[in-house]
């Protein structure tokens, strides 16, 4: 698997052999060019998918031998829609984990406060999922995960361990402050893509045709048409025999540090 640190060991070496042929073979600067575009690219594609492991390991699928799967939530909590997703987790005696944003968690402490009253688990989401968290400065990043962590803590007692960066992008930065921090990067493996699919067949269809075994399983709660799809899609679980697990017990890792 690439890495960036094997990538720039790569990298090093075929620029050095393209130096090094220069000086006996003329060598066209179009070699040079295109092996910098080649770093560029693997550079990018490593910091917008999360899957790659590119800056930093994140756990982003269960044991895919058994027909078990587990749901997660972003971007919440939002007043309106989410303690309607928490009524149909309810109703399928469901636990899920929701990475909350720490300036909405802020305005809604009781959701929270009912978010963990009712076993499910909490992570972060970073405190204003600002577009270009990727690019703040390390300690603005750090003061970001710390102050949502500070929030959940005051709210229910616990200091959650699991993060996922905003839009699953990652960099040396994120990598950097996740390790300090002693953070768990979450990812997925199925993307709903909720935010964009707001017609109930389609997102069925989606789901239907990407499930596997051991997928993590991404929803946002904070759009409010996903409440009928989130119910139909439990109920499918249900009729295909497949468990849904918190994703502490699925991935055999520690939510919270107390």
């Amino acid at each position: 698997m690439l890495t960036l640190r094997n990538s720039l060991i790569l990298f090093s070496l075929a620029l050095a052999t393209l130096v090094i042929t220069d000086i006996f073979v003329p060598v066209s600067s179009w070699w040079y060019t295109g092996i910098v575009l080649v770093l560029l690219i693997l550079l990018i594609r490593g910091s917008v998918n999360i899957k790659t492991d590119f800056y930093m390991k994140s756990l982003c699928r269960g044991d895919s031998s058994s027909k078990t799967v587990s749901l997660t939530f972003d971007d919440g909590p939002d007043v309106t829609t989410t303690p309607v997703i928490l009524d149909i987790l309810q109703e399928f005696n469901v636990k899920a984990t929701f990475f909350i944003i720490g300036s909405r968690a802020e305005k809604h402490p009781d959701i929270i406060r009912r978010i963990h009253g009712e076993g499910h688990l909490i992570g972060g989401h970073s405190y204003s999922h600002h577009f270009f968290f990727d690019l703040f400065s390390r300690r603005r990043m750090m003061q970001e995960l710390l102050r949502t962590e500070e929030i959940v803590y005051r709210m229910t007692g616990k200091k959650i361990r699991l993060f996922r960066p905003p839009y699953g992008v990652t960099n040396p930065t994120v990598a950097s402050v996740i390790k300090d921090l002693n953070f768990e990067s979450v990812g997925w493996s199925l993307k709903s893509k909720d935010t964009v699919i707001k017609t109930g067949d389609l997102l069925m269809k989606r789901l239907k045709k990407k499930l596997k075994n051991g997928d993590i399983i991404l929803f946002h709660d904070n759009r409010p048409w996903i409440t009928g799809q989130l119910r139909a899609f439990l109920k499918y679980l249900h009729e295909q025999q497949y468990k849904v697990e918190r994703i502490d017990h699925f991935l055999h890792i520690r939510a919270y540090e107390n």
